[in-house]
């Protein structure tokens, strides 16, 4: 038995009766001579039975209590800190437990960590941002700043289960009861939390995903207000002038504002008995006071049947733009201000160079407003023509599906959420061609 200065600590050294060499260190000196002093006392049949006894990784620890021997056993956790669980009442059973535990961690079964939500957080969305449009990461941003982070910010990855999540689906759900906040806007941070701990998962950084099965509110049915068949012409013919071919385009065409005014001329395909609008873009802002073309909703494009009357429309307004600046190139956008010819009119002058895009806050506050007015309708959001487009279509006896493509829904479900209690002309229709094909198919009379 002996103890010296080695390492810049004091290091006692001892063989045990199976000749193998151990060793222990200590700050003080007075510490290593104490326990140098106390393992001499020891017998050397002693020392080898109190030893640690190892399992298959040598983690197997015998421990004394009042009520007799108990085992523990320390292994390695998946980000390699050490772990440890007492209580076993025999070296077995400890061994078993501690095999189990690291197969757990070497299957990927169970896995540690140190990050907290918050700090995931940050890393995730600053790593998503390149990837997503502007509004898309706005909206992650907002749902973690106001909804995910004070809830879960400090719980680290490894602790967060279904529980914890479900209790705050629950609280949420209490605030949507007191109509707080919309169901929907809480269905959307959930899906965020889903996607933000699905890259965990695939980062290995958590074993499951605790949100993933969490149930979804129920979305709150909305009615949704619309321009009525006899209203559409009243609301047409008080637009300004400027703003009568774009919003005959947002009523006929169903568009959405961003996706109208991003047109382009190449996006028009034009008869005399209709055509097409092909929607490739969205114009969209960009995070600071700009705007610029993105995505549309989906993230795919699709054609949009119009009738003879607004392909008129669109050809009068191709014709306008033709006279002015880069009129005639086929990525020019569609509608613009108009050539200013007086002080007080709108647009800008012939000098200025291209024409203006039409801002959407001005056709929503401005001009659409001013038309609700002049033409005695109740108010209504300018998303509103998209609504009054598919009323239409469906008075005009399409179908669902027919409404589900021209508007771009990915889901029928959407369409028939927002607007199947609007069918009835096609139910009807359907229920009278029923009763005469049932006349028909009936035997003559004796």
């Amino acid at each position: 038995m002996s103890y010296s200065l080695a390492k810049g600590g004091w290091e006692v050294r001892w063989r045990d009766t199976d000749g193998k060499q151990r060793s222990r260190r200590f700050k003080a000196e007075e510490l290593a001579q104490a326990f140098d002093e106390a393992v001499s006392d020891i017998e050397p049949v002693q020392r080898s039975k109190s030893r640690a006894t190892y399992g298959s990784k040598g983690s197997v620890y015998p421990y004394e209590t009042t009520q007799g021997t108990r085992w523990r056993y320390v292994s390695r956790r998946s980000d390699g800190s050490q772990t440890s669980k007492r209580g076993f009442t025999s070296a077995t059973t400890a061994r078993t437990a501690c095999r189990r535990a690291v197969e757990r961690v070497d299957r990927r079964e169970t896995l540690h960590t140190k990050e907290t939500f918050g700090s995931w957080w940050e890393k995730w969305l600053r790593r998503r941002k390149p990837y997503l449009e502007p509004n898309a990461w706005r909206a992650y941003e907002v749902d973690g700043r106001k909804r995910l982070l004070p809830e879960f910010r400090d719980i680290k990855l490894d602790k967060l289960d279904i529980e914890q999540v479900t209790g705050w689906m629950e609280a949420q759900a209490e605030r949507v009861e007191a109509e707080e906040i919309a169901a929907k806007t809480i269905n959307n941070t959930l899906g965020t939390l889903v996607v933000c701990l699905n890259a965990a998962v695939k980062d290995r950084v958590i074993a499951t995903n605790p949100a993933l099965g969490i149930e979804r509110l129920p979305p709150a049915h909305i009615e949704h207000d619309y321009l009525r068949l006899h209203e559409i012409a009243l609301y047409l013919d008080s637009c300004v002038e400027v703003y009568r071919p774009l919003a005959e385009v947002l009523v006929r065409a169903g568009l959405r504002i961003s996706e109208a005014i991003d047109l382009q001329i190449a996006d028009l395909e034009l008869e005399e008995t209709g055509g097409f609008i092909v929607v490739y873009r969205s114009h969209k802002k960009t995070g600071t006071s700009k705007t610029a073309s993105g995505s549309t909703k989906g993230d795919k494009f699709r054609s949009v049947e119009i009738g003879p009357g607004l392909s008129r429309t669109l050809k009068d307004q191709l014709a306008r733009r033709a006279e002015m600046a880069s009129g005639d190139q086929n990525s020019a956008p569609v509608f613009v201000m108009p050539v200013r010819t007086r002080k007080a009119g709108r647009g800008r002058w012939a000098s200025a160079g291209d024409p203006e895009r039409f801002d959407r806050n001005t056709v929503s506050q401005e001009w659409h407003k001013i038309a609700l007015q002049h033409a005695a309708l109740r108010d209504m959001p300018l998303h509103s023509l998209r609504h009054t487009a598919a009323a239409a279509w469906l008075a005009g006896g399409n179908s669902l599906m027919y409404v589900q493509r021209q508007l771009g829904h990915a889901d029928i479900a959407t369409t028939e959420r927002y607007y199947g209690h609007l069918e009835r002309h096609v139910l009807a229709a359907g229920a009278i061609a029923t009763e005469e094909a049932i006349t028909r198919a009936a035997p003559a009379a004796a």
